[in-house]
């Protein structure tokens, strides 16, 4: 007996329905082929509205009544919904008792928690949000829209997507204890999502190493997982060709490799103020290696024990020894065992705080270690950006890059690509490997980069790579450097007025020390030197030794007058005045003014010129305040041209001076484009000398000759001293790369605050002053006096500016953007002018010195900044500020709707809805059908058709009708259809046919997938032997089943069958009977059309009575050993099996068993219907599925 076409059918399951159980076994009732809503109902009008998923579960069932193999099956669809609104897709669980509830949980697995995300929870975020509150440190990955995490408590888990980003750096302070405060910067995440919270995830409060475990109210804080694409269910579809394709062809292009899965709907976010070439903080070495003895402590949870190296460490740098153990860190901030006793389950330090910690089963361990690191800081790099695009030619798995032009920095190299239109990222921490989506190594010493991605790039895209170079000079290490403080006091003495000649500055350092005044302004003494303004009390003096308590001040004061003086001044800038009160006390007097000098800034904007209008000069002015005291002897201090006449008062004094001003003018030169010859203007600049601006008013302060003064006395706290860290650099120093001993103590900055000797138990020091990063100074307040020792710096980094740039890649943070939305603003090194342009709809940018392209669907940008796009040679490129180049854009994201109103959970499934139906590795049936009408068939008769060698003809009516089988014969090596004599014109069912036939033949070529592009370009393992059209051919991908067959297997006995906890494993419980049934001489019978998948047990209840068990089903029935067993599957009217008799032995008990599997003929799948929100097209709508297979 063989399998005839018409035994293969199309099964219904127990329930088709979206309910939760829906679905089930397959039931022995075939879908009737054309019937309205034969498998799905009709779309309602709030389907349409709002989107739908339907969800039916059907099987291919072989039902004959033997057990032949149906060989190779598999399924496919071969003709899709007309609707474009409306896609069908194909998958399979590989269950075939599951129902919707399963196959949703797969459906919903696209992707699954992985490692730990770069971010925690700030605070607790409350069921009901849509928006949660996250920190990160500022080298982190800031996530984009679209990224989807999990959120998990003890109790709860929750995945969520992302739909908006904002982030902002926010100052953080932290309380170690003892009043001990650090003040640090963390980045501040606020996160849409694209559904509320359902329930409340607890977070913890920021701390230097993260936040805290547990919330404000004592809850442990949520863990927050990262995802990664688990893709567990493989989904089957049919997309038409794009293009025709010819004889022999091994690649084909279709449409889409994509198919909607769930309904969706556009939402645009902006991207405001983003940097263009990104730049990336890097932890890097401050200073050589130094070793430290610390003094580890109990931490907050149970066996944690942390201790404080007291600077940051740079990755990769530290040993540390303790408990006799030595551990180091793996530069990606975890520790890990290097030799001795390993008692550490887990470690982790903190590169930024310098905090280590060390974590074991049961108590904390405590007591003294003892480390060697370098110290380091974060910093912040300008980086180099590049792109390596791919191509059909080079696309692959393995890609080199050669950067031993700018070598590296150590921990900075990070390396993107776009697959099937998801953005992943490999990134370098420092230790000479790159991971993330793929692998790789790069030679710090060669520049060679050597990466294996987890994917194949999409040809169109690029690998966006981004570092900073080794050798950048905009960071500079200083240590090792010696300097003696400046004890500089500037102080002013309450009052003013005091008498020349009566000043002494008093203190102690280790000896009496002081200074006086001789008269004319000028301080000397042991104590140091300095100058003292008699007028206003201003002091400035540089002590010969720190004080060891305060400075007291002795010295006569009298009244001062302060006048205003309305004057003029000549050509040279020369004013002539007078002072009222005269006769006037020598180096009494000082003068106070205004002036004001011109300014001004050139412009070359392409906008101006081009509109035909003069370019501009930014002109402006800035004022200048001035000062000049008597010197005692007729003349003035600090240079000033003039003279005083103390009996009368009349005075003479500069108040003008000459200045350099630098004058900008503009010439034009020619230049050429495309569009022939032009003119650009050139910039001139011309120093020039001009004299400033006097605006007429003197304030005058002096004191009469004759005027009486009392005996004063004054006392100042120790005072600051500052210490030039280093002298002869003029850049900034990097916030928290700071150390330096003085006088046997180390003191170290946070946060701009100067401590002194951190404690490695708590992290806490004694705040003595302050830093100037810009100034390069320290100010220390709190010191022991006495001693003028040296400062040595330990360690210490500046970070300079001017790196410029004349060109940059990078890509935007999610992607499409919206067409014509990015607007790119550039500051140019050589004339600080901001410039700006914005990309057309076609994605060009050609503005002034802006030019370049922005690919819309990927969001990768290539700029390049010249005057001259068309001058390869360099001499147009334009210099501009990587760090101030900035932009904006619009990325469109698409929103999945209501997951209750959907019927699924949008958010673990790509953010488009869209999911692949082509993979490597798939079957495909590349097909063509082509219809012949015949107007009035004619019994016997015989119709040629005009291909040959089909794969399948059959014939239908206008209505949709399949003639049965036997009302024709097909000859499909010929190409020929017969019609039976006579001829009966209707379905297998016996629904009438009515003419004109439609007959419709279908020729196919299955090949294996070798590749797939997101540009729809599809690889095959052999050549296409048609030529065939774009539009009408189709490429389905097959739901593979193999081999459909009944059998009865793993059959063995047991003498124990326990009722409570049966045993449905596949090998025996215990020991076996020695009874048992001749399966050689009476083998079990089975058929394809009554056997179910199924695990049976036979359960003796007597020495030959016994029940029929079945794992899912239960007892269905019972039977003795003296009659043949044919339980009836009530779904088909056929036995599940049949055991005959004659094979039973002897030997049985109460209690034994006899355990076997039945494998089935059927091959269960699932049919997924989408309607996208939109109108409808087709009224009726179709779609049709077809079950392969082969037979002898």
């Amino acid at each position: 007996m063989t399998i005839n076409r018409t035994d293969v059918k199309l099964l219904e399951s127990q329930r088709l329905s979206d309910a939760s159980d829906g679905g089930g076994r397959a039931t022995g009732k075939a879908i009737i082929d054309g019937q309205v809503n034969n498998l799905f109902p009709d779309i309602s009008r709030l389907d349409r509205t709002i989107g739908r998923i339907n969800l039916r579960k059907v099987s291919a069932g072989v039902m004959t009544e033997n057990a032949d193999a149906y060989l190779g099956a598999h399924g496919i669809v071969t003709q899709g919904p007309a609707d474009p609104r409306v896609s069908v897709l194909l998958f399979n669980t590989g269950s075939q008792t599951d129902v919707r509830t399963d196959a949703q949980d797969l459906i919903e697995s696209y992707v699954a928690a992985a490692s730990t995300a770069q971010f925690d929870l700030l605070g607790t975020q409350l069921g009901g949000q849509r928006a949660i509150a996250c920190v990160q440190r500022e080298e982190q990955r800031v996530p984009e829209s679209g990224d989807v995490f999990q959120l998990a408590t003890a109790t709860a888990t929750q995945y969520v997507r992302v739909v908006g980003v904002e982030s902002r750096l926010e100052q953080f302070t932290y309380d170690y204890g003892n009043a001990n405060f650090v003040n640090f910067t963390r980045r501040r995440l606020d996160l849409q999502l694209s559904a509320p919270l359902l329930t409340a995830f607890p977070g913890g409060q920021v701390t230097p190493a993260g936040t805290t475990p547990t919330a404000l109210d004592g809850a442990a804080k949520a863990r927050v997982l990262s995802t990664q694409v688990a893709d567990a269910a493989r989904y089957h579809g049919i997309s038409p060709l794009a293009d025709a394709v010819a004889l022999g062809a091994l690649t084909v292009r279709v449409n889409s490799v994509y198919a909607q899965l769930v309904p969706s709907t556009t939402k645009e976010s902006a991207l405001v103020d983003l940097l263009g070439g990104y730049q990336r903080q890097i932890y890097i070495p401050a200073g050589p290696a130094r070793t430290v003895n610390l003094t580890v402590a109990a931490g907050a949870v149970a066996g944690e024990s942390r201790t404080f190296l007291g600077t940051g460490c740079a990755p990769g740098t530290l040993t540390l020894t303790a408990g006799d153990g030595v551990f180091a860190d793996d530069s990606k901030g975890a520790m890990r065992y290097v030799s001795g006793s390993n008692w550490i389950t887990s470690g982790r330090v903190d590169y930024q705080t310098g905090e280590v910690t060390l974590i074991r089963t049961g108590t904390s361990w405590t007591g003294s270690a003892n480390a060697t690191y370098r110290p380091g800081a974060a910093a912040t790099g300008d980086t180099i950006t590049g792109e390596v695009a791919i191509t059909l030619g080079n696309r692959g798995y393995v890609y080199t890059l050669n950067l031993a032009g700018a070598v590296p920095r150590a921990g900075t190299l990070s390396v993107a690509f776009l697959a099937l239109g998801k953005w992943y990222e490999l990134r370098d921490y420092g230790d000479g490997l790159l991971t993330g989506e793929g692998a790789g190594t790069i030679s710090m010493a060669t520049g060679t980069v050597n990466l294996t991605l987890n994917a194949l790039p999409d040809v169109g895209s690029s690998l966006v790579y981004s570092y900073v170079s080794s050798a950048d000079n905009a960071i500079t290490g200083h240590a090792g450097t010696a300097v003696v403080p400046d004890i500089e006091v500037r102080y002013t003495l309450p009052g003013g007025g005091i008498q020349p000649g009566s000043f002494t500055a008093s203190f102690t350092a280790g000896t009496a020390m002081t200074l006086t005044d001789d008269g004319l302004g000028t301080l000397s003494g042991n104590g140091g030197t300095g100058t003292i303004v008699y007028a206003t009390g201003d002091l400035v003096m540089k002590l010969s030794a720190p004080p060891a308590s305060g400075i007291a001040y002795t010295f006569r004061r009298g009244s001062v007058d302060d006048a205003p003086l309305s004057v003029t001044s000549d050509g040279t800038g020369i004013a002539t005045f007078t002072i009222p009160g005269a006769p006037l006390k020598p180096g009494s007097v000082r003068i106070d003014w205004l002036t004001t000098r011109r300014q001004s800034a050139p412009a070359i904007n392409w906008k101006v010129l081009e509109s035909g209008n003069v370019l501009p000069i930014y002109d402006g002015t800035a004022e200048v305040s001035n000062t000049a005291s008597d010197n005692g002897g007729g003349g003035w201090q600090a240079g000033r041209v003039g003279s005083i006449n103390y009996q009368t008062g009349q005075c003479t004094l500069q108040v003008a001076r000459l200045y350099d001003y630098i004058e900008y003018t503009y010439s034009n030169r020619a230049t050429s484009s495309v569009t022939g010859p032009r003119t650009e203007p050139v910039l001139v600049t011309t120093p020039v000398q001009q004299r400033e601006q006097f605006a007429g008013t003197l304030s005058a302060k002096s004191q009469a000759a004759g005027a009486s003064s009392d005996e004063t006395t004054h006392t100042q706290a120790q005072p600051p001293i500052t210490v030039n860290l280093l002298p002869g650099v003029g850049s900034a120093i990097v916030p928290g790369s700071l150390l330096f001993s003085w006088n046997g103590s180390l003191y170290t900055d946070r946060s701009g605050i100067l401590y002194r000797d951190i404690a490695s138990a708590t992290n806490g020091g004694v705040a003595v002053g302050a830093v100037d990063y810009v100034g390069r100074t320290a100010t220390i307040n709190s010191y022991t006096g006495n001693v003028l020792g040296a400062v040595t710096l330990l360690a210490c980094l500046t970070a300079s500016t001017g790196f410029s740039v004349t060109g940059a890649t990078f890509r935007t943070p999610g992607a499409p953007l919206r067409a014509g939305s990015m607007q790119v603003t550039a500051v140019r090194t050589d004339t600080a002018e901001v410039v700006t342009a914005v990309s057309n709809l076609n994605g060009v940018f050609s503005s002034g010195i802006i030019h370049g392209t922005v690919d819309a669907s990927t969001g990768i940008a290539r700029l390049a900044f010249t005057t001259n796009p068309d001058d390869e040679s360099g001499e147009s490129d334009v210099p501009v500020i990587p760090l101030l180049t900035r932009y904006n854009a619009v990325v469109q994201t698409r929103l999945p709707l209501d997951a209750g109103l959907l019927g699924l959970d949008p958010v673990r499934l790509p953010a488009d809805g869209r999911v692949p139906i082509y993979r490597e590795g798939d079957v495909l049936v590349i097909h063509h059908t082509a219809e012949t009408v015949v107007a009035s068939p004619v019994a016997g008769g015989t119709v040629t058709l005009a291909r040959q060698q089909q794969a399948d003809i059959e014939v239908v009516d206008s209505d949709g009708h399949v003639l049965r089988a036997a009302s024709f014969n097909d000859d499909r090596e010929a190409g020929a259809v017969t019609w039976a004599n006579p001829l009966v014109m209707q379905t297998e069912d016996g629904t009438p046919l009515s003419t004109p036939l439609i007959i419709r033949d279908r020729v196919e070529h299955m090949a294996l997938c070798v590749e797939v592009q997101i540009t729809g370009q599809v690889g095959l393992s052999s050549p296409i032997p048609w030529d065939l059209p774009a539009g009408e051919a189709m490429v389905s991908s097959a739901v593979a089943w193999g081999d459909l067959q009944s059998r009865v297997h793993t059959w063995f006995t047991q003498q124990t069958w326990s009722q409570g906890d049966p045993n449905w494993a596949d090998a025996p419980t215990g020991n076996t009977t020695t009874a048992n049934y001749n399966q050689l001489s009476y083998p079990p019978i089975i058929t394809n059309a009554g056997a179910i998948a199924g695990k049976w047990a036979l359960v003796f209840t007597s020495n030959t009575s016994f029940n029929v068990v079945e794992q899912q089903l239960g007892v269905i029935a019972s039977g003795s050993t003296g009659s043949d067993l044919s339980p009836i599957n009530a779904l088909t009217g056929q036995p599940y099996f049949t055991i005959r008799r004659e094979g039973w032995g002897s030997g049985w008990a109460a209690g034994n068993a006899v355990r076997f599997n039945t494998d089935s003929a059927l091959g269960p799948m699932w049919v997924i219907r989408t309607v996208i929100s939109g109108q409808g097209t087709v009224n009726d709508d179709q779609f049709k599925l077809q079950i392969r297979g082969d037979a002898d």
